[in-house]
């Protein structure tokens, strides 16, 4: 039986290969789409998820809060914190710190070559007994086997060694004037869905003495603990908050606990590991693929129903053979998911091809058919016989509830009721598809308002000269005598120091007006006297700092927002602040000059307290000042110079607004995925229209001849074939104005810093609907309006 009804489902498709490459060609492309954001999405829910024990790890983060009641959440911990919760807290089996390199690029060398390196995080002996990252030589056991090791990653390895077992190799490292590292073991790569990654680990004790198990001022750490099988969860989080007030009494800082497998999608605290993600992108795609779906099977759906008269005859003819209501409603629901599973194999097969493009656009390694997806595939193709069933089943009602008796007598007529149904379905196709065009413009403003929006400074044609402080093996020339050289050089401008990056890095530390309770966590940076006129920050009021070395030890520059959370009243230059230093010491500083208020960070946080602190000989970056950041021949020359006075230190750079560029990867990269998933949208939604035009055109031949026989001009007819589609674009685009402006209002709460909704986004997406329908239906509207009436009325 089942076979007989693949066979009658296959000649069905052959018989109406037009309507039925349609529906292929609709569902693949709706499943093409769903199956990219599915696997999208998946990518981004099961990050950090690969730890045996993921539910039971937190991470200990915390707000600085300031005097007025603003906070600033910071993921970082002083290291005094991890000892304490295994002390103190039964609940904890282990707790761990991780120690990054914080954006310092260390001098790794072997045998005669070198390279710098970011990825060198410092980690407690408990590291692997929270996190399971693979060995592939050594074990956790003998990891640090003295206080000199080191622990590579599979590509390193590669790297250092080539094909050679680095185990018991020695590298060097430029910490503490250059040590040599014994490797004792390599580690399979950090998989990419991992909230933070690593090159390279070496332990504390290698660099840090046992002092810092006390230090409750040094927030430079990561703490993450590991409950016992049966802790209670929120009894733990309610602790700790009071075991940090037990020793730090007189802070306001407030503790809180984040679940390991939520810190991608749901933290976006300061001095975060890596990128995180959005959930509410994630609940946009989901919400998105499940429409794409949907609109997808009206296609079906709608021009099943639509051809209800070409297959009325032959429900009739199978009904008086005795075939019963239920056979051919399982007929039809064969043919449907035929169709699906069909548009399914297709759909993979686009995706195999596209993927590559994907995952640039992407910035992932999404794939189909990598290990481990055994779930996902089984969940996917159930998926699609749902799908299948579902687009199915009103058509298949609804041809198999056809009466014979008028069906075989040519008394059957296409009801009204599903003639309200398909336009019903079609006003819903482009609502969905005017609600996404409305979003993609929206959103499109937005990413290009927030890379392109003036940020109080100039990051233009600054090129980021990293690790100018630190030591190579031979000892490196001081910065400051080659200064000179590089300003020669034609195509600089100026030349700037600093220890942070604009848009990156940058310390935090306390102040407080003298002798007053008003307490802030600022941002700043220690420059030198060129870095405000090198990037163009304005200054409001007061001077810039002396160029002499220590002329201005002692003396700050505040922007305006750390003046008004400062509560300071005028005078304000020449004040006497309170700084707190890293050892957690209180000296005084002097206000000299106030800086206009300039985004050091992304256009989702509004402007927060900074500050600058002048350290003329110090820095461990060179912000160089370029005509032009196209310049082959004068980079040679920076090249050059800091070969001559570095010669055993690899040139790497950056550019500043490359860094200013990775603040928004994750918008970006949403932006470029929406805007496809809108694009095939809109093609479904044209797909289905252009189907269901045929359809109508077909059905009303008769018509159209009749009237063009009565001298109907072609452009009438031409109007009375579209008006009614029009009409139906026009009662979507009614529906979808409230509902665009509703979710795109909402989305852009996300920014502190935003566009406003135009009138004319609405405008356009109106006009582009209207215009995708006519282009659609014009084609056969037109066929129509001009064949001869003559073969359509030639059996009347």
């Amino acid at each position: 039986m089942f076979k007989n009804y693949l066979t009658i489902a296959w000649r069905n498709l052959w018989k109406t290969k037009s309507s039925s490459l349609i529906n292929i060609i609709g569902l693949s492309t709706g499943m093409l789409c769903f199956i990219i954001i599915l696997l999208y999405i998946k990518n981004e829910l099961n990050f950090d998820r690969y730890h045996k024990n993921a539910d039971h790890i937190y991470r200990i983060a915390k707000d600085f809060v300031n005097t007025d009641g603003t906070k600033i959440p910071d993921a970082t911990t002083p290291p005094a914190l991890a000892p304490a919760l295994r002390n103190d807290l039964p609940e904890v089996a282990y707790a761990t710190r991780l120690f990054p390199a914080w954006g310092r690029k260390y001098l790794i060398q072997y045998n005669d070559q070198g390279f710098y390196e970011t990825r060198l995080i410092r980690i407690d002996s408990s590291f692997f007994d929270v996190f399971d990252f693979p060995f592939v030589k050594g074990n956790k056991t003998n990891a640090f086997s003295g206080p000199l090791s080191i622990l590579l990653t599979q590509t390193i390895a590669k790297k250092y060694f080539g094909n050679d077992d680095p185990v018991g190799k020695t590298v060097r490292i430029n910490v503490n004037n250059g040590q040599n590292f014994v490797v004792t073991g390599v580690l399979k790569d950090v998989p990419e869905n991992s909230h933070f990654t690593f090159d390279f680990l070496i332990p504390f004790v290698s660099t840090r003495d046992s002092a810092i198990n006390k230090d409750w001022g040094f927030y430079s750490f990561y703490t993450y603990v590991l409950l016992k099988p049966n802790a209670n969860a929120a009894a733990f989080k309610n602790k700790i908050q009071p075991l940090f007030n037990k020793y730090q009494p007189e802070s306001k800082n407030r503790y809180f606990t984040q679940s390991l497998t939520a810190i991608h999608l749901k933290s976006n605290l300061k001095w975060e590991l890596g990128t995180n993600g959005d959930l509410s992108y994630i609940n946009i795609l989901a919400t998105i693929a499940v429409f794409i779906i949907v609109i997808a099977s009206i296609n079906y759906i709608n021009l099943i129903t639509a051809q209800s008269v070409k297959r009325a005859k032959e429900v009739g003819i199978r009904k008086v053979a005795g075939a019963s209501q239920r056979l051919l409603i399982v007929q039809f629901l064969t043919e449907s998911v035929c169709i699906a599973l069909l548009s399914f194999a297709v759909s993979i097969f686009a995706v195999s091809l596209l993927l590559p493009v994907v995952n640039h656009l992407l910035d992932r390694n999404l794939s189909l058919f990598s290990t481990g997806q055994s779930l996902f595939w089984i969940q996917l193709i159930a998926v699609i016989l749902i799908v299948g069933i579902a687009a199915g089943l009103y058509p298949a009602f609804h041809l198999s509830s056809f009466q014979p008796i008028k069906v075989l007598k040519g008394k059957f007529m296409p009801s009204y009721r599903g003639a309200y149904l398909r336009k019903g379905l079609v006003v819903f196709q482009f609502l969905t598809s005017i609600v996404l065009i409305v979003s993609f413009f929206t959103i499109y403003r937005q990413v290009d308002f927030i890379t392109q929006k003036k940020l109080g400074f100039n990051k233009d044609n600054i090129l980021l000269l990293p690790n100018v402080r630190g030591t190579g093996e031979r000892s490196a020339v001081p910065p400051g005598s080659w200064l000179q050289e590089l300003k020669s050089i034609p195509a600089v401008v100026s030349v700037a120091r600093g220890d942070g990056i604009l848009g990156g890095l940058s310390s935090t530390h306390g102040i407080s007006a003298m002798n007053e309770k008003d307490h802030i966590s600022i941002n700043f940076m220690r420059v030198d006297h060129a870095f405000l006129p090198t990037f163009q920050i304005e200054l409001k009021e007061g001077r810039n700092f002396f160029s002499q070395s220590t002329a201005d030890s002692a003396t700050i520059i505040l922007n305006e927002k750390a003046i008004e959370q400062l509560g300071l009243k005028k005078p304000w230059l020449g004040k006497q602040l309170a700084w707190d230093d890293e050892a957690g010491k209180t000296h005084p500083v002097t206000l000299v000059g106030i800086v206009k208020d300039f985004h050091f960070t992304s256009l989702h946080e509004p402007i927060k307290p900074f500050g600058f602190v002048s350290e003329e000989d110090n820095g461990s970056t060179f912000f160089i000042k370029l005509h032009s950041a196209n310049l082959t021949k004068d980079m040679a020359l920076i090249q050059k110079a800091w070969s001559r006075y570095n010669p055993d230190k690899p040139f790497e750079y950056t550019f500043q607004d490359e860094q200013i560029a990775k603040l928004y990867q994750a918008d970006i990269k949403f932006k470029n995925l929406f805007s496809w998933v809108t694009l095939f949208t809109v093609l479904i939604a044209g797909l289905g229209l252009f189907g269901l035009s045929i359809f109508t055109s077909e059905s009303r031949a008769k018509e159209v001849g009749i009237r063009k026989v009565l001298g109907a001009s072609v452009h009438s007819i031409f109007v009375l074939l579209t008006r009614d589609f029009i009409s139906l674009i026009m009662i979507a685009f009614v529906v979808a104005t409230p509902v665009a402006w509703w979710a795109m209002n909402n989305w852009l709460q996300n920014f502190a810093y935003r566009v406003e909704i135009s009138w004319w986004i609405f405008a356009i997406a109106g006009l582009a609907a209207i215009m995708i329908a006519l282009i659609t239906v014009s084609f056969q509207a037109i066929k129509s309006a001009i064949a001869n009436p003559v073969s359509s009325l030639r059996s009347e």
